[in-house]
């Protein structure tokens, strides 16, 4: 089982929790862990973990207990319901702070000046994800037709030797490859052009997926929506906080078998009228 800290729901942690112990022990059961706990109900796990009731505090205290969870989990555990159960924006960025502060995850690698060729090429960052999906052991022609739309060899070529060059990929004895990190970020001031660049290039292949991408196989949703700066700030913290969740999902994915790339975008569609001038009127 996965440790807590890897999990951004709660629900999630208790059933996989269940399930784990489920098999290892022939006298658990619900109505074992209702007793543990101190709880009445004997399907009172099962109710939460169906999301058809909510923990309290009273109830996260008894979960905390029966769960056996260290001081630190337990910090975590109780943040990740109140997180998952949250009503607010605001509610939920305190809540997910903490739990960031706590997650050890993600391994990151973070990108020096010399290393900005990794965005300069779109199929590098593609490159590196799919040679560990598929056992890559040198058929760059197989490897080339894969990434959509498809490369070139000497792209994909270039693109291992790259990623060996810089030490984001390494070779193991099989002749397989594997990522020396899990995530990888840009320092702040560096690469910004070729970040850039990256980004208006993969916001193309978002257009193109809308023509050659079957619709069960991509998301994409648009909303238009006036709002204020202060709710603003509210979705932006709300996006950051997503993107991170999603890492944490991604990192904790042991059936990796195809590249996606995912994209949030927030941005002007009008002007900000002067304090002074009505609306519809210029």
């Amino acid at each position: 089982m996965n440790s807590i800290f890897s999990y951004i729901n709660y629900r999630l942690f208790l059933k996989d929790y269940y399930e784990e112990h489920k098999k290892t022990s022939r006298v658990f059961s619900y109505r074992y862990f209702a007793q543990k706990a101190g709880i009445n109900s004997p399907n009172f796990l099962k109710q939460i973990i169906e999301s058809k009731r909510n923990l309290t505090s009273l109830t996260i205290d008894k979960f905390i207990s029966a769960l056996k969870l260290s001081e630190k989990e337990s910090l975590f555990f109780r943040h990740l319901v109140l997180f998952n159960q949250a009503k607010s924006a605001q509610d939920k960025q305190q809540h997910y702070t903490v739990m960031l502060s706590m997650m050890h995850t993600v391994k990151e690698q973070r990108l020096s000046a010399l290393q900005h060729e990794y965005y300069n090429h779109w199929y590098v960052p593609v490159v590196r994800e799919m040679v560990s999906l598929h056992n890559f052991k040198g058929d760059y022609k197989t490897l080339a037709a894969a990434v959509v739309p498809a490369i070139g060899v000497r792209e994909a070529r270039f693109a291992v030797k790259l990623l060996m060059k810089l030490g984001m990929i390494e070779q193991l004895s099989d002749g397989t490859y594997r990522q020396t990190a899990s995530a990888i970020l840009s320092n702040s001031g560096v690469a910004r052009m070729a970040v850039r660049t990256f980004n208006r290039e993969m916001l193309r292949k978002a257009e193109l997926a809308l023509d050659t991408i079957p619709v069960e196989d991509r998301q994409i949703y648009g909303v238009t929506v006036g709002v204020s700066k202060e709710c603003y700030d509210v979705l932006a913290a709300e996006m950051a906080a997503f993107r991170d969740r999603v890492v944490a999902i991604v990192n904790s994915d042991k059936a990796s078998d195809r590249v996606y790339q995912l994209h949030l975008q927030l941005f002007p569609l009008s002007r900000k009228l002067d304090s002074g001038e009505k609306k519809g009127e210029r």
